[in-house]
Parts: structure tokens; C-alpha cells; sequence
């Protein structure tokens, strides 16, 4: 029994319908034959899938459609595109419309409405708005100084805040963004020689970070605040430790310092050199 082809108006119709000529192939006979692929190659570019029911009976059109595809083979378009690109011009009625938009500071959503009403394209309004001078164009960051590069290079350590606030009182503008890039371009450390965290001098004693917390707490060991911007829920802001209060801690509190848990190696260089 065969099925009459109808003409379909698009290839997923067709996919969808899924049509065949005479019986379905099952079996061995499911697998594609060379004089089959031959066929196929002959009347897919010419036709597509259409085309090649009417050579290929027991195959579907989705059967088709995919070894196609397998094969690499390409129907023809079914709708001639034009390419041409669209030129956009102005009118005096539409500059004024633009102008009256922009004297007022557009808010969201305001110049998706102006380009509806003026027929244009998003994009086109803003281009547009620029050329006539309504738009204050964005110019780029004046060079870093000698004295910036400094500042950051020598307080690299600290929050990018904190520098930034460092700079503004010299007189320098600059992001925090700006701030930690310059720093990683000048290859600075965020290690600070003469400070320690609550944590980080914990590990070097082999004590738990609660135990210097609560030295501190106690006024054994002086430290202050990093002025991180720490949450809460990260812990709170860090204590910050010079490494003379912990020298003087240590020969104050020799009891409390079990020296077989110590890093011996940072723990010599402590009390053998003085830090300022």
C-alpha cells in the first residue's frame, strides 16, 4: 500500500507526519544499502527529504532526515533569506524625540520604550543619543603614578578599602577593583612581614585558633582589627597581631607555650630578631 506524499509547509510538518512509501523497512532490511545512499545523495541536495520518499520506499521521512544528516548532506533552503543589511536614518522629528528623552535621566525600561517609539532598534537610539551629544562617553582611567604604585605596593596586605581610603586621603581616586589588578600586576604579597592573624599564629603555635582568641580576649596578647569586611557568618572581622606583642606575649607567658608543638623554625626567628 502506498501513502500519497502531500507537500508539507515546513520540514518539522513533515518530520512530524513522519510519511513512508509502501511498508516500513524492519529487520535486516532497516540497514541503508549502498544504491539506497546513492540515491539518497542524488535527490536529498535537490529536494530534501520530499523528494526522496518517492525514490526510497519503506524508508520515513525522519529515517531519511537523519541519515542525511549522518552522511552530511544538506537540503535546500526552503525560504530565500536577504542578507542585506538594514540601513537605520534619522529624521529631524526623531532627533527631537531623542532629545527630549535624554534631557531628563532615563530610567529602566525608558529607552526600550523611546525605541519602539521612534521605530528603531535599541541599539540605533543610544548610538544616536551619543552622536548628538547627549551621552557623556566614557574615558579611561588616567595612568598610575609613582606614589599610587607605592601605596599599593607597600600596603598590598591590607583590604582594597582600606587603600582606597589610604589614596583618597593623598588625593588619588581609584577602585577597589583597580586596586587589587594593579596589585597583582606589580606582583605584591598580601603577606604582611610584621602581622599574624588569630589563626594564622595559631598554626604556627600548634594551638587551637579559641585558644588565642581567648588570650587576646584575657589582655595576654595585644591585637586589633584587621578592618576587613568579614560577615558575621565568615567569622567576623580578623585580629591582627604584631609580631613584637607576640615576642613579648611568649617571654611573658613562657607557661602557657608548649615549645614541642611550635614551629621551631618560625619560633627562632621570633625571639632572635626584633620587628618593629
Amino acid at each position: 500500500m502506498q501513502l500519497q506524499v502531500q507537500p508539507a509547509a515546513d520540514l518539522r510538518a513533515l518530520l512530524d507526519r513522519n510519511p513512508v512509501i509502501g511498508e516500513p523497512r524492519r529487520g535486516p532490511r532497516r540497514f541503508w544499502t549502498t544504491r539506497e545512499e546513492k540515491l539518497l545523495g542524488e535527490h536529498y541536495p535537490a529536494g530534501g527529504v520530499e523528494a526522496c520518499l518517492l525514490h526510497l520506499p519503506g524508508r520515513t521521512a525522519t529515517a531519511i532526515y537523519n541519515h542525511a544528516a549522518t552522511l552530511g548532506l544538506q537540503a535546500p533552503s526552503t525560504q530565500k533569506h536577504d542578507f542585506r543589511r538594514q540601513r537605520w536614518t534619522s529624521s529631524d522629528h526623531i532627533d527631537a524625540v531623542i532629545r527630549r528623552a535624554y534631557q531628563r535621566t532615563p530610567a529602566k525600561g525608558d529607552i526600550d520604550a523611546l525605541a519602539v517609539a521612534v521605530g528603531r532598534p535599541r541599539w540605533w537610539v543610544t548610538k544616536r543619543a551619543s552622536k548628538l551629544g547627549l551621552v557623556t562617553p566614557r574615558f579611561k582611567e588616567p595612568a598610575w603614578t609613582d606614589a599610587e604604585r607605592d601605596v599599593v605596593h607597600d600596603n598590598f596586605h591590607r583590604s582594597a578599602k582600606t587603600i582606597q581610603r589610604m589614596l583618597k586621603r593623598l588625593g588619588f581616586v581609584r577602585t577597589e577593583t583597580a586596586i587589587t589588578v594593579m596589585g597583582k600586576r606589580m606582583g605584591a604579597t598580601r603577606e604582611d612581614p610584621h602581622h599574624v592573624t588569630a589563626h594564622g599564629l595559631a598554626t604556627l603555635m600548634g594551638v587551637d585558633a579559641k585558644t588565642v582568641s581567648g588570650w587576646i580576649a584575657r589582655g595576654l596578647l595585644k591585637a586589633r582589627r584587621r578592618g576587613t569586611e568579614r560577615t558575621a557568618a565568615q567569622g567576623g572581622d580578623q585580629h591582627w597581631i604584631h609580631l613584637r606583642d607576640v615576642r613579648g606575649f611568649i617571654i611573658d607567658n613562657a607557661a602557657v607555650v608548649d615549645i614541642r608543638k611550635v614551629d621551631k623554625f618560625w619560633f627562632i626567628d621570633l625571639l632572635a630578631h626584633s620587628h618593629n
